[in-house]
C-alpha cells in the first residue's frame, strides 16, 4: 500500500532532481568510475532503489505530462550526458594514440552504454508519457546522439589514425 501512496505524490522538478542527481546520476557516475563491466551491472542497484527512482521521475509526471517541469526532466536527462562526456569521457581519451586510444574509447562506450541502460530505466515514463507527444528522440537515441556529436567531433581524426595505425602494423 505504500508504494501505491508514494505513486501519487507529486513532486515538481526542483523537489525531484537533488534525489535524481544524487541517488541515481551521481552514484551511477562514480561507479562507473570505479568498477569495471559485470561488477556495474550486479552491484550498482537494487529493485528497491530502481522502483523509488522510477517513482520520483513518475510523480513530477502524473497527471499532467506536458508540463514544463516534465520537460526540464528530458533536458536534465539529456544534460546529464553532456556534462558526463564533457568532464569525464573526452579528458580520457584526450592524448592517447592508436591501441591506447580505442582501447579506451571502446571501455568508455561500454560505460555509456551501461549509464544509458540504467538512466534510461529510472526516467522510463518519459518515453510513456512526453517523449511521443513531443516526437522527440527516445532515451536511448538522445544519449548515443549525444555521445557521438560529442566523442566523434571531437576526436574522428585520431580515431582514423589509430585504426590506419593498426591495420598498417
Amino acid at each position: 500500500m505504500a508504494g501505491a501512496a508514494a505513486m501519487n505524490n507529486k513532486m515538481s522538478f526542483n523537489e525531484a532532481w537533488p534525489i535524481l542527481q544524487e541517488e541515481a546520476i551521481n552514484k551511477l557516475i562514480h561507479n562507473l568510475e570505479v568498477l569495471e563491466g559485470s561488477q556495474l551491472n550486479n552491484q550498482c542497484f537494487t529493485s528497491d532503489d530502481y522502483m523509488r527512482l522510477y517513482t520520483v521521475v513518475y510523480n513530477v509526471c502524473y497527471p499532467n505530462n506536458m508540463s514544463p517541469d516534465v520537460e526540464k526532466l528530458y533536458e536534465q536527462y539529456k544534460r546529464t550526458f553532456e556534462d558526463y562526456i564533457s568532464s569525464k569521457v573526452l579528458p580520457s581519451l584526450r592524448g592517447k594514440e592508436n591501441e591506447d586510444l580505442l582501447e579506451k574509447l571502446l571501455r568508455r562506450w561500454n560505460n555509456h552504454k551501461t549509464m544509458t541502460r540504467w538512466l534510461s530505466r529510472f526516467f522510463n515514463y518519459l518515453s510513456r508519457c512526453f517523449i511521443p507527444l513531443r516526437k522527440l528522440p527516445s532515451l536511448q537515441e538522445t544519449s548515443h546522439l549525444t555521445f557521438r556529436n560529442l566523442v566523434h567531433g571531437e576526436i574522428k581524426d585520431h580515431i582514423i589514425g589509430a585504426i590506419i595505425s593498426l591495420v598498417s602494423s
